[in-house]
């Protein structure tokens, strides 16, 4: 990370291009929560500099979209290794670039891929700056020649409309890291072209967590932590995937903590609001967020947050370098293992492929409570403080609700839009061409009541009210009529299937409106499809 004669080019050449100061993210320093002396000696700079546009000299705030253009466009020109692909735009219409950084430029399918996602959280702006410092640093010697071992797919602001206005949310109120699964928002579909078109190995998710607010009403003291971890934790998860992800990826990361003098643990979180409300909770475990549904594609997905949202631009260093040393392990960890990761993941998408028609599937999964010791900061002396809460566990998973896993669904020709999401998300999709009766079971009603989808924070403030339905099955017969749709759950994704298909969980398709299950609109197929009907 040491600025080599490269980068100091970059540095002076590259930011010569940048614009005016009236295009700085709006950023509003007199909001910032100071702290006190003593907590912030706790977290000196790193023995480390970048040559990013957020640590130009005399900055005060945070990259503009158009200086984040520019830097990669640079970066472009002066190295062979980095493409720069604009795959779509944002609400607001700006650019999404996708940067490929792979030997020559050519991603070769025979290595692993690991994907990057920085600041999908606008006002998270460590995980945008960290993607562009992993550019640089793998677009130049020593680097790039990792790159002869593994394929990079980084994506610098999963949101770039929250990033510019220093907001959380998308331009339109939608959380985009909580719409994964659903695809409303232009920022969740570019991201999940990505990964359809890459289909990687591997995904880092780059955020930032809350370092006083909710922490100093609730405890009196402030998060301790550089970094809180979390792989994937989903029903359907495959195991092998899930035992990986922890053991191959998250303790190296720990490790290399550890190695660096930084603090780290699992991710964790708390409601806002009421003080009374002690509960502390492992990230979410409902198929909608992008480390949740990187692992239905059977991928090797984990979460990242450090210690930022609130402070400004204290310790931003830092955090940064929290998130690019982690960054650079996985994809390390990556390399190494090479085909024997590419392996893993093809057997557990062939694994999900055989489960079709066998076994149960996972509807509905939530934390499981139990009793927690952490470590915090004394809001005031910046002394360490232990506090036992009660805990929210993402493993093991609480089983709400499940069910035999069928063959596939029916959807009726009418429902071509959640037939369009599934496609975007990669999902096989069958048209069906000749009228046949066929073997189903049927969605009964038997309550439906208006609410909120929830995550480990409570309410999921995006403004949609979802359906939420109490459902049994009646088997029977249907002639199936030509043009509608058959998904079948032979194929890699079908956990993801069932996430959008079965309607009785927060986040199906059916409860976000997305898709009807009255007047046989969606059946279950329990058994094999009739030979010849589709094309």
């Amino acid at each position: 990370m040491l600025r080599t004669p490269f980068l100091r080019f970059l540095c002076v050449s590259g930011l010569a291009l940048l614009s005016s100061a009236s295009a700085l993210a709006q950023f509003e320093p007199a909001k910032v929560w100071v702290e006190p002396p003593a907590i912030a000696a706790r977290f000196p700079d790193p023995p480390v500099s970048y040559a990013t546009p957020g640590f130009r000299p005399g900055r005060t705030d945070f990259p503009s979209h158009a200086e984040m253009l520019a830097f990669l466009d640079e970066l472009a020109r002066q190295s062979s290794s980095v493409r720069i692909e604009r795959i779509g735009t944002s609400q607001q219409g700006r650019e999404m670039p996708l940067v490929v950084l792979a030997e020559q430029g050519r991603v070769d399918p025979t290595r692993p891929t690991v994907m990057v996602i920085g600041q999908q959280h606008g006002n998270e702006p460590a995980g945008g700056e960290a993607v562009l410092a992993l550019a640089q640093q793998f677009a130049a010697e020593p680097g790039s020649a990792l790159l002869k071992k593994v394929n990079l797919v980084l994506v610098p602001r999963g949101n770039p409309d929250g990033a510019e206005r220093f907001t959380r949310v998308t331009a339109n109120g939608i959380d985009v890291n909580r719409d994964h699964l659903l695809l409303r928002t232009p920022e969740a579909r570019v991201i999940a072209a990505a990964t359809l078109r890459y289909a990687p190995q591997v995904v880092l998710d780059l955020h930032e967590f809350t370092v006083g607010g909710r922490w100093i009403d609730k405890f009196g003291a402030v998060m301790k932590y550089d970094g809180l971890l979390q792989p994937a934790t989903v029903g359907n998860l495959d195991a092998a995937i899930a035992a990986s992800a922890q053991r191959d990826y998250v303790d190296a990361i720990q490790a290399a903590f550890a190695r660096a003098g930084l603090q780290g643990f699992k991710y964790h979180t708390t409601s806002g609001g009421k003080s009374d409300d002690r509960t502390v909770s492992m990230g979410g475990v409902q198929p909608d967020t992008g480390r949740n549904v990187s692992a239905l594609h059977q991928a090797v997905s984990l979460l990242l947050e450090v210690r930022g949202v609130g402070l400004g631009r204290a310790h931003f260093a830092r955090r940064v370098h929290t998130q690019v040393l982690a960054a650079t392990t996985v994809i390390e960890t990556a390399a190494k293992q090479g085909p024997a990761l590419m392996q893993l993941t093809a057997q557990a998408g062939q694994r999900a492929k055989a489960d079709a028609c066998r076994g149960d599937l996972v509807v509905e999964a939530w934390q499981t409570p139990t009793k927690q010791r952490l470590e915090f900061l004394d809001a005031k002396t910046g002394e360490d403080k232990a506090v036992d809460v009660e805990w929210r566990a993402a493993e093991p998973l609480k089983i709400v609700n499940a069910r035999p896993r069928p063959c596939g669904y029916l959807l009726a020709s009418s429902e071509t839009v959640a037939v369009q999401r599934l496609q975007m998300l990669g999902v096989r999709v069958e048209r069906i061409d000749s009228a046949a009766p066929w073997s189903v079971e049927r969605y009964e009603i038997l309550s439906q009541a208006d609410g909120q989808r929830q995550d480990a924070r409570g309410a999921i403030e995006d403004g949609e009210a979802i359906r939420s339905f109490r459902v049994r099955l009646r088997h029977g017969r249907a002639v199936v009529q030509p043009g509608s749709f058959y998904v079948s759950l032979a194929q890699p994704l079908s956990p993801l299937v069932s996430a959008a298909l079965e309607p009785d969980s927060q986040n199906s398709y059916a409860a976000n409106r997305l898709l009807e299950i009255g007047d046989d609109k969606l059946l279950r197929v329990p058994g094999p499809a009739p030979a010849g009907v589709w094309h």
